[in-house]
This record gives C-alpha cells, sequence and structure tokens, in this order.
C-alpha cells in the first residue's frame, strides 16, 4: 500500500512492518537533534490512537537546526498532563475509568505517574523526520490530514477530527 501525502513517502508511521517505539525507550537513540517529526501513537492492540507534531519551534520562522524534534516526545513519556493535550487525552480516556472513586487516596503528582506510568508501558509511536527548512510548515499540514483519517484508517482515537 502506497503512504503518501503531500509528495511524502510516509509508510514508517502506519506500515505495521516497521517496528513501533516504545515510549520507554530513550527517544534519543531514535529522533534526530534537530528539524521537525510527525509521529504516530498506537497501543498494544495496534490501535492507531493519536497523531501529533514535533520539532516546530516558536515560530514559523525558528531556524532548522533550532527545531528540538525529541522534545514532544520527553513531554508525553513524562505523563504529565499540565500544558500536554496528548497527557490529558490519556488520562482521560485510560486512566479516569480505572479509578475507583471510593478508594482512591489523592497524592500530589500520582495521577501524573499512572498516566506516565500507563504511557511508557502500553503506548508505542512511529515517526517521520524532516530536517529542512519547510519541514515545519508540511508536519501540519500532513497531520491534519491524518486526523480526518488516511490510507484506510479512521481517525486517531484521541484527536481525529
Amino acid at each position: 500500500m502506497k503512504y503518501r501525502l503531500f509528495d511524502t513517502d510516509l509508510h514508517q508511521l502506519f506500515d505495521s512492518s516497521v517496528s513501533p517505539i516504545s515510549f520507554s525507550e530513550n527517544c534519543k537513540e531514535y529522533i534526530p537533534v534537530y528539524g521537525s517529526i510527525i509521529y504516530t501513537v498506537w497501543d498494544k492492540s495496534r490501535k492507531f490512537i493519536y497523531v501529533g507534531i514535533g520539532g516546530l519551534g516558536r515560530s514559523p520562522d525558528t531556524p532548522l537546526h533550532k527545531r528540538n524534534p525529541r522534545s514532544r516526545i520527553k513531554q508525553h513519556q513524562s505523563g504529565r498532563r499540565s500544558g500536554d493535550q496528548f497527557c490529558i487525552y490519556v488520562h482521560d480516556y485510560y486512566i479516569v475509568p480505572t479509578l475507583d472513586m471510593k478508594t482512591y487516596q489523592f497524592k500530589k503528582g500520582d495521577l501524573d505517574k499512572l498516566t506516565r506510568d500507563f504511557i511508557q508501558r502500553e503506548l508505542f509511536y512511529r515517526f517521520k523526520a524532516f530536517q529542512t527548512e519547510e519541514g515545519n510548515k508540511l508536519v501540519r499540514k500532513i497531520e491534519n490530514k491524518i486526523k480526518k483519517g488516511v490510507f484506510g484508517f479512521q481517525p486517531p482515537l484521541l484527536n481525529g477530527v
């Protein structure tokens, strides 16, 4: 099957023969130090749950070598919900339904820890890096298309449109 959008080969995002990376692994071993990325997130049952982008920079004019594609994955790995929509989605969809509110004892940071543990134990990602000046614009266009469903895949469970 061809996985192409905007004249870009995206097979590494959807092809099941491409091994996904666990969120428990060090992203420095996989993701380049600069540029932009688009990534897809999958659960253990191989369900497509999320599409995201990283390495955009502070503005559209951020120079290529100042864009950090690893920061978004590291943020997700932490499980901290503050400022991370992916972690909020994971928390709301996967963690909240498992909590027994009659017995749950609130402890500061505990919900983030539960979210982090789930992400690192149950979720995996595949990515494509773009190390070009226009990469940050291209990943936005591709993400918007994928959110609507492409290549026979339904829109992602957590952030589909």
